[in-house]
């Protein structure tokens, strides 16, 4: 039993049984990878960024939207302006989708019939395009499937029609780069078995290369998906493309270095498991210090906050699966074939002398400042002139997408911003239906329209993007301005009819009292006449009577007859006496009356005319202040303040403004939000600036104000890629720093050298950085785009850091190994390195090609800067090894401070010999 235990140790049978039943535990519970980058491709925000914050207050606004994302269904007509009966065609899309919106889990629906006060962010100024916005529920389905049966229900003859929205866009990015995952899967697999099979001119050898590439690739994977599908761990929609980037491409190198060094001992005689482990004991610490650089530098990553950084830290356990894979699977292979691994050609080939390093080790050598500054003019332009210009647009790949189209015609149509909106939600504890609230959220609105970059805003008193003039103060001045001026014109009029009154009433009253002195004055005549009769009669009576006393006798008839007159005229007199005397007391009574009356009427018309002339003087006075209140309503009507929002209790009851209030704010009406269009797209690169400015306004907006207290979150696309650049540009230095600063401090201590593994490494990070340039530079030529997606340096970041630790270490470990002095070491140490660096530099390049099938620009890129660095740092490397090492020994041998004193003992010397030569 023992000896059997012994042959199957002896044979590796443990090892292979091992990674046998880890590969069957990969395969049967890795989760659906398709999935996995639908749901969790994208960057995971921190539960404090402003977008995770606003979608928390979304799936609690009530108003049955809890839980919704906002969808746009676009009806374009390619011809020009929609007619009316494409309209109606729209409306009766529309009224298909309400009957059918339990079905699509579409909460909400709104259009420009159904919201006239939207209709300006509705319907292009242009009126080809239509919008109808659709809240439709996370819970209805997936995104990709909701979009495909609204696609369906939405299409309209003769008119474009187009589902679209941030969240619609991403998923077809996602599902995009699924989409050719398992193509470059498959080429990178296939290149690979090229590659070693052209190397070692063997079919096994190829096969075995891709069985521990496909084991290592297979186990790292299925632990990365299952980490992010049941412990949430952070996870990359380019998460199976980069480990396989650095698995296949380490593998194939420890591969390269195993067949090549065990193809010597076999051919040397020695038995297949003996040399298998000889090569075993050769190579292992080389690929100990490549795996443990490799697994530290990447491993470091997930000490990052930021999730797609994070995500790249998985490397850290795939290489170290895969150098574990190195020295136990291929060796269970190699034991067992032995020479057949390198069936059919079993013969060593004849290697030549390769003499490219040795020459450029030569040169560096032979004039080194002239070397460095040859390498630095030739590639440090490049490297100068590095500038990090990086694209966070997603939908660069998936122009033919109908969202992206989508998106696309809403740009041109309404504006650039059109298509991924920013929206401000403000949380107060107060209810916003009131004019203090509403005054000072209109102050917001009209504040964040007028910074740079933004083309409008909307808000709860503005829904169009534009302010309703009724809820204006100057609107509601201009109608008090006409009703002051016709209030003046009415005062001028009673001015006028007081004046005119004050005068009529004065003369009529005194006719009146005229002709009722006149009869009393006709009446006090005929009295004086009648008095004066009987006075006449009275002295006749007299003078008779005296006259009788003589004669008496002689008139005695006569004086009778006389009496009888007078005493008939006494008679006729007292009538006439009473009637005078009661015509005295009715002209008495009339007069007292008359002048009781005219005194009376005299007093009530001076009180009249006085109060006339005073309320005449109340009216002057009136119209005067009133064409001072319309000069001061006028001047206010065009100066700022008439340019305030008031709404009075009626006008916040109308059905419009409720419509408003339902539309923008929460159900308890203590939330509200602004919905704000930038004037560029997200990705721009001014987008992030723009966003920092709207938050520090609208923060000095309200502070000191009725809302100073409450909560501004900000959400959307722009918000989203803003967050996404600032942490990617905070952590991307950082992770630079950190991953070559491993890699330089284990390659000092590999190479026990401090000057010359800098050297070194400079030349490398030079190299990369002019290999990032020249991609840029020839990728907007044949594109027209020279900006980078965000992704490219973290995926380019993968092979060259491979290669960088891979040649390094190399160069290290001979460095180290070597008994000889630094100048013996230089020419025949880099000339054995570049033996093999050759093969690492087709290794690289072959490893690579594979991304080119998924023709994408981002892979493209990647491609470019890997085959570019191996190219740049394999030529310039051995000349500036060279040239940096002969001038670590030949400048501090020089000792400056020795040649001085030789100098001022020659110039005493030739002065002494010179006042020799003048006194001969």
């Amino acid at each position: 039993m023992r000896e059997r235990i012994s042959k199957l140790h002896h044979n590796r049978i443990f090892a292979l049984v091992f990674w046998l039943i880890v590969i069957f535990a990969a395969i049967v519970t890795l989760p659906n990878v398709n999935t996995i980058i639908q749901y969790d491709g994208q960057p995971q925000l921190a539960n404090t960024s402003q977008p995770v914050k606003a979608s928390q207050i979304r799936n609690t606004w009530g108003r049955n939207l809890n839980g919704t994302y906002t969808v746009n269904a676009v009806y374009n007509n390619p011809d020009g302006a929609l007619t009316n009966k494409q309209l109606a065609a729209i409306n009766k899309s529309v009224a298909q989708l309400q009957k059918r919106s339990s079905y699509y889990g579409i909460q909400k629906i709104t259009t420009m019939t159904n919201t006239p006060t939207s209709k300006p962010q509705l319907f292009s100024k242009d009126k080809s395009t239509e919008i109808v916005q659709l809240a439709v529920s996370h819970n209805q389905g997936t995104v990709r499937q909701i979009t495909s049966q609204l696609k369906d229900q939405i299409a309209t003859i003769g008119l474009n029609t187009y589902v679209t929205s941030p969240e619609i866009v991403s998923d077809a990015a996602n599902e995009h780069i699924s989409s050719f995952t398992l193509i470059v899967i498959l080429m990178t697999l296939l290149v690979a078995l090229v590659a070693m099979g052209i190397l070692f001119a063997s079919i096994i050898a190829p096969i075995i290369t891709f069985l521990a590439i496909l084991i290592s690739y297979i186990s790292t994977l299925s632990l990365a998906t299952n980490l992010a599908y049941h412990w949430n761990f952070a996870y990359s929609e380019y998460t199976p493309i980069f480990l396989l980037l650095g698995i296949s491409l380490f593998t194939l190198l420890t591969s390269f270095w195993f067949y090549r060094d065990l193809r010597n001992h076999i051919d040397d005689g020695m038995e297949s498991q003996a040399a298998t482990s000889q090569v075993i004991q050769n190579l292992g610490y080389r690929v100990l210090i490549s795996t443990l650089s490799l697994t530290l530098a990447f491993g470091s990553l997930m000490l990052f906050d930021f999730s797609t950084i994070r995500a790249y830290g998985l490397l850290g356990i795939g290489f170290a699966i895969t150098g574990i894979a190195s020295v136990t699977l291929v060796p269970v292979f190699a034991g067992m074939l032995g020479n057949s691994l390198f069936w059919p050609k079993k013969t060593r080939p004849q290697l030549r002398d390769h003499k490219m390093w040795h020459t450029l080790a030569r040169f560096g050598m032979w004039q080194p400042w002239v070397a460095i500054l040859v390498v630095a003019y030739l590639i440090g332009p490049f490297a100068y002139s590095y500038r990090s210009q990086l694209s966070y647009d997603n939908a660069t790949d998936i122009s033919n997408n109908q969202a992206v189209q989508g998106a696309r015609v809403l740009s041109a149509h309404f504006g650039q911003g059109k298509a991924t909106p920013v929206t401000l939600y403000l949380q107060t504890s107060q209810r916003l239906d009131n004019q203090n609230q509403l005054f000072q959220l209109d102050n917001l609105t009209k504040k964040l329209r007028a910074q740079p970059g933004v083309a409008s805003v909307t808000s709860v008193t503005q829904p169009g993007g534009q302010p309703i003039t009724q809820y204006y103060v100057s609107s509601q001045l201009s109608s008090i301005d006409n009703e002051l001026t016709g209030v003046s014109g009415q005062l001028q009029t009673v001015r006028n009819d007081l004046k005119s009154d004050s005068v009529n009433l004065r003369q009529k009253a005194l006719k009146a009292e005229i002709k009722r002195l006149q009869k009393l004055t006709s009446k006090t005549n005929s009295l004086v006449s009648d008095s004066s009769t009987l006075q006449s009669s009275i002295q006749s009576a007299s003078s008779k009577s005296s006259a009788s006393g003589s004669s008496s006798s002689k008139a005695a008839k006569s004086y009778i007859k006389q009496l009888n007159q007078v005493n008939t005229e006494l008679s006729t007199a007292l009538s006439t006496l009473t009637s005078l005397s009661n015509g005295i007391d009715t002209a008495n009574t009339s007069a007292t009356a008359a002048h009781s009356n005219l005194s009376n009427y005299a007093t009530g018309l001076k009180a009249v005319n006085d109060s006339l002339n005073n309320s005449r003087k109340q009216v002057i006075n009136m119209q005067k202040t009133t064409n001072k209140i319309y000069l001061y309503l006028d001047g206010l009507q065009s100066s700022e303040a008439a340019k305030s929002l008031y709404l009075s209790p009626t006008q916040i009851a109308s059905g419009d403004f409720q419509q408003s209030l339902t539309n923008f704010t929460d159900e308890k009406v203590k939330s509200t939000y602004l919905t704000i269009t930038l004037k560029q797209a997200p990705n721009a690169q001014t987008t992030a600036k723009t966003l920092t400015q709207l938050r520090q306004v609208a923060k000095a907006q309200l502070r000191g104000t009725v809302l100073k207290n409450a909560t501004l979150t900000f959400a959307g696309q722009p918000v989203v890629t803003a967050t996404i650049q600032n942490q990617y540009q905070h952590d991307l230095p950082r992770v630079l720093l950190l991953v070559f600063g491993i890699t330089l401090l284990l390659v000092i201590l590999f190479s026990r050298s401090l000057l010359q593994a800098g050297y070194w490494f400079l030349t490398f990070l030079a190299s990369v950085a002019a290999s990032y340039q020249l991609t840029h530079l020839i990728m907007k030529w044949l594109t027209g785009n020279g900006d980078f997606n965000w992704q490219v340096p973290l995926l380019a970041f993968v092979p060259v850091t491979v290669l960088g630790v891979v040649e390094l270490t190399q160069l290290a470990l001979s460095f180290r190994l070597n008994e000889a002095p630094l100048m013996d070491w230089l020419l025949p140490g880099l000339k054995d390195v570049g033996q093999t660096m050759r093969h690492s530099l087709f290794i690289i390049i072959a490893g690579v090609l594979g991304l080119l099938a998924a023709e994408s620009q981002t892979l493209t890129a990647v491609t470019l800067i890997t085959i570019f660095t191996a190219i740049i740092f394999n030529l310039t490397l051995p000349i500036m090894a060279a040239a940096f090492g002969k001038l670590s020994v030949v400048i501090p041998a020089q000792k400056p401070y020795r040649f001085r004193r030789q100098r001022r003992a020659d110039r005493s010397l030739k002065s002494t010999d010179d006042t020799t030569h003048d006194e001969k």
